[in-house]
């Protein structure tokens, strides 16, 4: 099984781990309510170093992806962090993703853990036939830089002043000002002496809380890890980081995406641009379904696959369910059909053998 460089941390820390895509990783530590009330009301710390990087590079680089993403990201500010899906031709989902530019036809793909070499088959596949159909573009070549990364995700109201506190104590005091001058969705490159990866800290998250992803050295996560620890971060698991994302109306790949599932079907649509030719776009032709968000005061909590009822017909099926720490109620995501009726305010979640009664609201269930 694979090991994060900060595993032994987490063992330190008597975290409860478990095997997720391959990796030994943290799934809570003190418990999920505690970690996921730490990241909305204060900060949390979360090892992320199991998600994938892959670098693609070359003269034809921009105009390959600007066709196999869902949205271009050619002729965007350099320090913009994308996020983009990538698809099949039937517009099924291979993958969600986030799109750095490192440097003149040079981007990094940060890309799903249990994805990421599905991921590099697939552009290793795609190239060929994106070439053939384009003779007079530039080359472009692909490589796995997994390896030369980890990642640590601070997240919540407090992770900016807790960023600007330890990055003097590593040695990065000349980085505060422009980190926190930092926009959503922005990015600062910083290079390492002596490493081949560079730091990168974006203003990004999962958890639908202000805070930044630092990517960086294997070597050097330990360090960061405890300064952010000692100045106040609060250890979080997978199990918090999966509440917080449903919380936010944030889809997850296998769940609310996938191959059967496109982006148009998941409420994706802000993430596609229909407005140049792209791999994917018969997603169109394919889309029949919609997510709705669903919210209990039940004492149930309906699951991934769960049946929903409406009328007593059924009418889909939970694609993620938990129970909210923050809201203190089930919630979920379910998947019916596009024709479903805008106006209906309540269904039930088959649980067990009883029907629990949801009400449909919008997403997000936690709004900030």
């Amino acid at each position: 099984m694979n090991k994060t460089p900060l595993n032994d941390k987490h063992r330190e820390l008597n975290a409860k781990m478990v095997d997720y895509a391959g990796w030994d990783m943290p799934v809570q530590y003190e418990g999920i309510p505690a970690e996921v009330n730490a990241v909305r009301n204060h900060v949390g710390i979360f090892d992320v170093s199991h998600m994938g990087e892959l670098r693609l590079r070359g003269p034809g680089v921009e105009a390959f992806l600007d066709w196999a993403l869902t949205r271009p990201i050619s002729n965007r500010r350099e320090d913009s962090t994308s996020y983009a899906i990538l698809c099949y031709e039937d517009g099924g989902v291979v993958d969600d993703l986030l799109v750095y530019q490192l440097g003149e036809n040079d981007y990094f793909l940060v890309v799903n853990a249990a994805n990421k070499d599905k991921d590099f088959a697939y552009f290793k596949e795609i190239i060929p036939q994106w070439k053939a159909a384009n003779p007079e573009a530039g080359e472009v070549e692909i490589t796995d830089e997994s390896a030369l990364y980890a990642q640590v995700a601070v997240q919540g109201p407090e992770a900016m002043a807790l960023v600007e506190k330890t990055l003097p104590e590593l040695g990065y005091a000349e980085l505060v000002e422009a980190v926190l001058a930092l926009r959503p969705f922005r990015r600062l490159l910083h290079d390492v002496p002596g490493e081949e990866a560079k730091l990168i800290i974006s203003r990004t998250g999962y958890t639908g809380e202000d805070g930044v992803e630092i990517y960086l050295p294997p070597c050097l996560a330990p360090k960061f890890w405890d300064a952010l620890v000692k100045n106040g971060a609060i250890p979080a698991g997978l199990g918090a980081r999966d509440a917080l994302r449903l919380e936010a109306g944030m889809p997850l790949y296998g769940h609310e995406m996938s191959q059967e599932i496109n982006p148009l079907d998941a409420n994706m649509g802000f993430a596609v641009k229909f407005d140049r030719p792209f791999l994917g776009e018969k997603m169109r032709e394919n889309h029949k379904r919609k997510l709705i968000a669903l919210i209990s005061e039940g004492r149930g909590i309906g699951r991934e696959g769960y049946e929903v009822y409406h009328n007593d017909e059924k009418v889909g099926f939970l694609t993620s369910g938990s129970f909210s720490p923050t809201l203190e109620k089930g919630i979920a995501f379910a998947m019916v059909d596009l024709d479903f009726p805008e106006d209906v305010k309540e269904v039930e979640v088959q649980i067990r053998k009883k029907r629990q009664a949801y009400e449909v609201v919008q997403a997000p269930f936690v709004k900030k």
